[in-house]
């Protein structure tokens, strides 16, 4: 079982800020939209097990439910204040998701255990060690055949992100996703990455970034 004592970046970097979270994503972000595309791109089917990593207040996780009631989807998040609203919107919503506590780079999940793991603007709060922990923690508990699926801060494609990227090498642990390396990342454990698309936000560029892992 993960230690959530240990240290992370709250979403937003500061707790106060926590209240607004769904606000400034909704509003400012566009996350309904980008968090769609993510959901279509991972084709979820009927039967299988989907983890949201760093589900934060469960919007996406909520999303992914709603569109693939035939699923079994788990949110897991190290802030008890982000998984309060996410249980909370979930029995508002009636929408039946697990909502678990733990860090990211070390799982409390056996091996094997989904066949789709999904991550919305989460990884860019990892610090480098913690993003290659998670890369390695992502492949073990991903059956044979699944799949990965993050949209995050990328290199930036845009001109407006490319004028943002010095920028956001300042902000939080993002300088990884600036430079376009979570695909190495990710792929060092044996996933095989790929960067599908992009999608720009007023905080910058986002990628699309999907990861198989061989079946047998």
């Amino acid at each position: 079982m993960s230690d959530t004592n240990e240290e992370y970046i709250p979403a937003l970097s500061y707790r106060f800020l926590t209240p607004f979270y769904d606000f400034i994503q909704k509003y400012i972000v566009r996350d309904v939209r980008y968090k769609s595309l993510l959901i279509d791109q991972a084709d979820i089917r009927v039967g299988q097990s989907v983890l949201d990593l760093g589900c934060g207040t469960g919007t996406l996780a909520i999303m992914v439910k709603q569109l693939h009631p035939g699923a079994e989807v788990t949110g897991l998040d190290a802030d008890p204040d982000m998984l309060k609203v996410a249980r909370y919107k979930s029995a508002r919503e009636i929408t039946p998701v697990t909502f678990d506590t733990g860090m990211t780079y070390d799982l409390p999940y056996p091996e094997e255990s989904f066949d789709r793991i999904l991550s919305s603007i989460m990884i860019h709060h990892l610090k480098t060690p913690d993003k290659k922990r998670t890369a390695h923690e992502v492949f073990r508990v991903l059956k044979p055949g699944g799949q990965l699926h993050i949209v995050d801060f990328g290199k930036p494609v845009t001109w407006y992100g490319k004028i943002l990227g010095p920028f956001l090498h300042g902000f939080e642990e993002a300088n990884d996703n600036i430079e376009g390396s979570l695909p190495k990342f990710f792929g060092e454990p044996g996933l095989k990455t790929q960067v599908l698309g992009n999608f720009w936000t007023f905080f910058g560029d986002l990628a699309f970034l999907r990861g198989d892992k061989a079946a047998r």
